[in-house]
């Protein structure tokens, strides 16, 4: 009885440990350096959308990573709620989608990112539905204006996309301490679109346009409250 003790107990430590480890901040920030935090959503046992086998979460994982690299070489800083294919919950816990949302929020909040972004990926009965679009917060003043000017980047570029930024009441962005958005790449019934986003070379494309409008806004921003000052 007593080695089965010690056993459960270094057994609660080892998870103690590894739940610590993912919820170590992941950039290193200099002053007035533009700090961006990458949610990949869903991981795990949550697949998200699953369409042919094509999973979403591991889609917006592979978007993450490269949008992550985007944007470093940008000169921002960027912080990933999950690096990997696992959730956020530990292995135990008897809900484990609101642990993995809670501890994700209270990365985000220890981090206190200039920005956050959620990748994720859509899904309609109609296959003829295609297109990225954007979600804000309304209770997040700045959320709109960032989902605006990426939604018209997409918009405008040679993409066939004309869509408009719409509110959400989605957990991780409704509730973030900073300007936040969800960014739906496309749509996985849509065979053509569910194609396309498996390619690195698209999911480059998503990353190259998201950077573009999200560091063009930026500098709209500061420029704006430097003519106030």
């Amino acid at each position: 009885m007593r080695y089965f003790a010690i056993s459960l107990c270094i057994i609660a430590l080892g998870l103690g440990i590894w739940l610590d480890i993912k919820q170590q901040p992941i950039a290193v920030i200099a002053p007035h350096q533009f700090h961006i935090v990458l949610d990949a959503g869903h991981g795990g046992l949550d697949n998200g959308a699953n369409v042919d086998c094509v999973s979403e979460a591991t889609l917006n994982l592979q978007i993450v990573k490269i949008l992550e690299q985007e944007l470093i070489a940008r000169g921002c800083a960027v912080s990933l709620t999950r690096t990997d294919s696992e959730s956020l919950n530990s292995p135990y816990a008897s809900n484990k989608k609101v642990e993995d949302m809670a501890k994700r929020r209270e990365k985000i909040e220890k981090l206190q990112p200039d920005l956050v972004i959620s990748i994720h990926q859509n899904t309609y009965p109609l296959t003829s539905v295609s297109g990225l679009q954007c979600f804000y917060a309304n209770e997040t003043a700045g959320s709109q204006d960032y989902a605006t000017a990426i939604q018209t980047q997409f918009n405008q570029s040679n993409l066939p996309f004309n869509k408009k930024p719409k509110p959400t009441d989605f957990n991780l962005v409704e509730h973030s301490p900073c300007p936040a958005v969800l960014i739906e790449c496309g749509f996985l019934t849509n065979p053509r679109e569910r194609k396309l986003l498996q390619l690195t070379s698209y999911q480059q494309i998503l990353a190259y346009h998201i950077a573009t409008a999200v560091i063009a806004e930026h500098k709209r921003q500061q420029n704006t409250v430097t003519a106030q000052v």
